[in-house]
């Protein structure tokens, strides 16, 4: 199991990019009551057999991880959805792309810790590669959204220290604003 929610959003969103995907939309909306993820790509999508295997945790391509015979990410996330009462879906089209959503009750004792999100957002943009990203945040009505590649063309190569620090004050800034009740 992943040791924290952003864990498991960075390996499922690695996924996609993994695919082959040049478009990747994460939404992350907590509510009072509720966390909300949905992680849509363009990638190379699965066909119905490959979707039927995906949460099979001894089920793996063979192609992203040549020596490994595992897949986890996705047992995970179906395994946290079952042992904490929420829900999570998975939707693919070979060639077309793949959609993950999971919904979890903050209250429920089971669920693993939130995470630090800027930190997951920040790995998440710096990866490399060539798709855009765009994240829209959003806790209790308050938002932010930005997008890898405007970021880029703001801040310059998101690999080089410079950028990856204005990028992180950026992501810490919004996260700061959106989490703060009294801002």
């Amino acid at each position: 199991m992943h040791a924290t929610i952003c864990d498991l959003i960075t390996d499922l969103t690695q996924n996609s990019i993994e695919a082959g995907a040049t478009e990747i939309h994460l939404k992350v909306e907590e509510t009072k009551t509720n966390l909300n993820v949905v992680i849509a790509d363009n990638g190379k999508g699965m066909s119905a057999e490959i979707l039927g295997k995906a949460k099979d945790p001894f089920y793996s391509d063979g192609q992203k991880h040549k020596h490994r015979r595992v897949g986890l990410g996705l047992p995970f996330l179906f395994q946290t959805a079952e042992m904490t009462g929420g829900t999570a879906t998975i939707e693919s089209e070979e060639g077309v792309g793949t959609t993950v959503a999971f919904s979890f009750d903050r209250a429920n004792v089971d669920l693993p810790m939130f995470g630090n999100f800027a930190t997951a957002a920040v790995t998440l943009m710096a990866y490399g590669f060539d798709g855009n990203l765009i994240i829209e945040r959003s806790v209790n009505g308050k938002s932010y959204s930005a997008s890898k590649n405007e970021l880029a063309e703001v801040l310059g190569d998101l690999s080089n220290t410079e950028s990856l620090t204005l990028l992180k004050q950026f992501i810490q800034t919004n996260e700061k604003e959106i989490l703060n009740p009294n801002i």
